[in-house]
């Protein structure tokens, strides 16, 4: 079985007075959960050479329903991003922190069986664009486009319609893509071993003592 092999980021946990390890941590490829004396909690999070938000920490934004995070001017953790969590997510970055205190460096390799899982064919949220929708075209499926797989919010957004028990229509009895060679988009983007996928793993059951089944 083709295994993905993951290097993820390591969450930990620092009070706000030993700032510069939590900038060490993240500059060695790690995340960290920044929380002061009267409770409040940030993430400090990691750039790529041109500044922006890594991967990863753009998509643990995501799962904690945010998208940006600030660049940090001054002191120990300059030019690193910082977000303070939001009180209906605080619960999810610190159980991250409590997941991965089992590690020891900031990073950790995970390997995967993106191909075998399909636990993030269920209960997702599929964006599509126009350029999904033009590849569905040209490559015969006008089917794809009508009302049987696909819906409009009201803001005008396209989205996969997936079936009402929470699995996308797609996804075949072996776990296999129906469309896999012109799935959408943001399908094929998705980052295994991002919190998304983790948590998408967790709610199928394809975890035990903490641990991925794959891993």
């Amino acid at each position: 079985m083709s295994k993905t092999k993951v290097v993820r980021p390591v969450w930990r946990k620092f009070h706000d007075r030993f700032l510069a390890r939590a900038a060490d941590w993240v500059r060695s490829g790690g995340h960290a959960l920044v929380y002061t004396d009267d409770g409040e909690l940030r993430v400090l999070l990691g750039v790529d050479d041109d500044g922006k938000l890594t991967e990863f920490a753009l998509w643990s934004l995501l799962a904690v329903e945010q998208r940006t995070a600030k660049t940090v001017v001054h002191g120990p953790a300059r030019g690193l991003r910082m977000a303070r969590v939001q009180s209906h997510a605080e619960w999810a970055v610190v159980d991250w922190c409590e997941r991965d205190s089992a590690y020891e460096a900031p990073t950790r390799v995970m390997h995967l069986d993106c191909l075998e899982c399909a636990a993030c064919c269920h209960e997702a949220s599929v964006l599509l664009d126009e350029s999904d929708l033009d590849r569905f075209r040209e490559a015969g499926r006008d089917d794809l486009v009508t009302k049987r797989f696909i819906k409009r919010s009201r803001d005008g957004k396209v989205h996969l319609r997936f079936e009402q028990g929470g699995k996308c229509q797609h996804l075949l009895s072996d776990r296999k893509c129906a469309i896999y060679e012109i799935r959408p988009f943001n399908c094929s983007v998705f980052p295994a071993g991002s919190e998304a996928c983790l948590a998408a793993r967790e709610s199928t059951n394809q975890w035990r003592d903490g641990v991925p089944l794959s891993e």
